[in-house]
């Protein structure tokens, strides 16, 4: 399946979470969530130039679960193939994946709210050191138009008073890998 998603950095978390409780959506409780990801191992490629075809996994624990992640890059870091399954041993996720030659290159820390926006999901995250966004995601067929998809979104979020201006392109992975490098 092949997710195209927008992401904008926000201030007014209360004032967007009453714009979207007067549309019907109504948002999760609050979820920890702790990504490690994972890239070959002293690869620095897939953090420095976004590409077609890079591959980045995830481990994700929320809870008491966890989830592995596999994102295959389209048209941009917002525009991935995405394969994602539950695990019952990360642990093993982890040992697996270092064997065939990943390492853990980024932890990201957030507390997520998300919900159902009509046919899209909606994400209120506040995420450690990097701050407050929100996402909106749309799963499309592999042949999506990602423009087309994009400006649907962007459409869907300037209707609750949120500006592209405030968009931000890069994962929170990505974030992070910089962040650390600073």
């Amino acid at each position: 399946m092949r997710e195209i998603e927008i992401k904008l950095r926000i201030k007014d978390f209360k004032g967007l979470e009453e714009k979207l409780r007067e549309r019907g959506c109504i948002l999760s409780s609050p979820i920890r969530q702790e990504d490690i990801i994972y890239s070959k191992a002293g690869s620095t490629s897939e953090w420095e130039v976004s590409k077609e075809g890079q591959i980045v996994m995830r481990i994700r624990r929320a809870n008491d679960h966890a989830e592995f992640n596999l994102k295959e890059q389209r048209s941009n870091e917002m525009d991935n193939l995405e394969y994602e399954t539950a695990v019952d041993n990360p642990n093993a996720i982890h040992q697996i994946l270092a064997r065939l030659g990943f390492e853990p290159q980024v932890e990201v820390k957030k507390v997520r709210r998300k919900g159902k926006l009509g046919e899209y999901e909606i994400c209120l995250d506040a995420v450690d050191e990097l701050g407050n966004f929100v996402e909106l995601e749309k799963l499309t067929s592999e042949d999506a138009d990602p423009n087309e998809v994009r400006e649907e979104l962007f459409k869907t979020l300037e209707d609750l008073g949120l500006s592209r201006k405030d968009e931000e392109t890069r994962g929170y992975d990505t974030q992070m890998y910089f962040l650390s490098k600073k």
